[in-house]
């Protein structure tokens, strides 16, 4: 398998660490400086969504989305002029100044709710702009975690960490989790791929998740492979935070930093598996302090 171009936005292979302060014969993959200026999983996905784009490109995300950011921080420093639509979600100081930062670096505009903004992201479309979804979860985002497994297959082979049983990972769009499992599947790998669901079934459908491997699977020429999808972990809602997630993000303090409402419920699915053999959390929070990118100075 050949994958299509992409750019370079200084994403190399991410850490392996152990932490079986968690769990036993936990392992964490930490994207969480995944490139400079802003990481975590989605400048893996830019490296493709990006490559060939026009002047003027367009996402669409929560208020205080984080694939929003990281497509305006990523996205105008390669010269893009970025369109952001933004729904409603609960409210914090950290997604005050995520969609703060946001606002420096692109054009937003606010619906009133995902459907919402899925019809204004539609309409810049027509309008010329070059439309990534939500999560840059579309087939040409997700060979950002096709190659992202390949990385992987390449530190379990290495003696980095061993092959883990599961993996555990914040799904939120699906482009993550489909990724990696084509590409673990394609080498023969047992590996579960979990997808800790945090969005409602609505917004994200079984047969969604399906078409988007089936889409991958057609552009990669891999054989299809469909992660398993959890949706025991949501809680009351997207962007709400769970007894178990606090706990999750408090207890890896020190060794990894999460937040409550995506990553904290990811690990606290994963340290709550009871399978003896070695399970592996997907770190997809950037960990790079957002302070700077809230200089006018340093929007691009």
């Amino acid at each position: 398998m050949i994958l299509p171009d992409r750019i370079d936005l200084g994403v190399r292979p991410t850490p392996v660490l152990e932490a079986s302060a968690l769990r036993p014969n936990l392992w964490i993959k930490d994207d969480g400086t995944s490139a400079p200026h802003y990481g975590g999983n989605k400048p893996r996905k830019l490296e493709f969504l990006l490559h060939d784009a026009p002047p003027r490109i367009a996402t669409m995300g929560a208020c205080g989305s984080h694939h929003a950011l990281a497509t305006a921080v990523h996205g105008s420093r390669c010269g893009h002029d970025v369109h952001v639509v933004t729904f409603p979600r609960p409210a914090n100081k950290h997604v005050g100044a995520v969609f703060a930062a946001t606002k420096l670096r692109a054009v937003t505009y606010e619906a009133d709710d995902v459907f919402a903004a899925r019809a204004l992201l539609e309409a810049l479309e027509d309008q010329g702009m070059q439309a990534i979804p939500a999560g840059g979860s579309s087939p040409v985002g997700a060979m950002g975690f096709v190659r992202a497994g390949q990385e992987l297959i390449e530190q379990i082979e290495s003696g980095v960490c061993p092959e883990p049983r599961r993996i555990y990972i914040a799904m939120g769009t699906a482009g993550t989790i489909v990724g990696l499992s084509l590409a673990l599947h394609n080498v023969g790998l047992t590996t579960e791929v979990c997808g800790i669901r945090v969005v409602p079934d609505d917004w994200l459908t079984h047969s969604d998740v399906e078409r988007l491997v089936q889409d991958t699977a057609s552009l990669t020429g891999l054989a299809s492979s469909m992660p398993h999808i959890d949706d025991r972990w949501l809680g009351e809602g997207y962007g709400e935070s769970t007894a178990a997630s606090i706990a999750a993000v408090n207890n890896a303090r020190g060794i990894v930093e999460l937040e409550s409402t995506y990553t904290g419920k990811a690990m606290a699915a994963a340290c709550a598996d009871e399978c003896d053999g070695p399970v592996l959390f997907w770190q997809t929070h950037n960990s790079h302090s957002i302070e700077h990118l809230l200089e006018h100075s340093d929007a691009q």
